[in-house]
């Protein structure tokens, strides 16, 4: 990784699919506040000592994450899912990071497929059966980076190229966005889920 890209932290954590959706909740808020900790130290070994280091996440007014109390602090991005949960934090003076994640087999999964049939993003070169979230967790990555509202199965943005599924499962995608911007996204299969962070 260069010095410009983001410092990305995944963390998996435990937990019961039976248990009731608040509780599922907390466990993956919980697990990104940790995860935060995490990258926050390890950005500091990249960039130095900075005081908003052991600074709690707070949102703004859109829900956006944010390092509270300290205006100044790179921007940041947070992901939860079932069992996984991530942060990114920017590389200094660098735009706003995004990240997402799903389990392999989200329910989201089929009508994501159909719309990219539509579109014509089915016809991408993908190269594995994961494509439908990894096209999906793109464009969620995208829509955190831009710091705009959520977009019903990303219908507003496009991917425009699926790269060479490399052998470690990792495949660099390019998503125009809302705002008519081309950002590149990395996205991955990871035990038993579909990550993907800006880059």
């Amino acid at each position: 990784m260069t010095a410009g890209h983001p410092t990305v932290l995944w963390l998996p954590f435990p937990f019961h699919a039976s248990a009731p959706r608040a509780e599922l909740r907390a466990l993956g808020r919980a697990a990104s506040r940790t995860a935060f900790g995490l990258a926050a130290r390890e950005w500091q070994s990249r960039h130095g000592r900075a005081e908003w280091l052991d600074a709690a996440i707070g949102h703004d007014a859109r829900g956006a994450p944010l390092v509270e109390g300290h205006p100044d602090a790179p921007h940041l991005s947070i992901a939860h899912t079932l069992g996984l949960a991530g942060c990114a934090i920017a590389a200094p003076g660098c735009e706003p990071p995004g990240i997402d994640a799903e389990p392999v087999g989200a329910a989201a999964s089929g009508a994501v497929r159909r719309l990219a049939e539509e579109t014509g993003e089915a016809g991408l070169a993908w190269g594995d059966e994961h494509w439908p979230l990894r096209l999906w967790c793109a464009k969620e990555a995208c829509v955190k980076a831009e710091r705009v509202g959520a977009d019903l199965l990303g219908r507003t943005l496009r991917v425009q190229h699926a790269g060479v599924l490399e052998p470690d499962g990792a495949q660099r995608v390019v998503v125009r966005t809302h705002r008519d911007r081309v950002l590149a996204v990395f996205t991955a299969v990871v035990g038993g889920h579909v990550r993907a962070w800006t880059v």
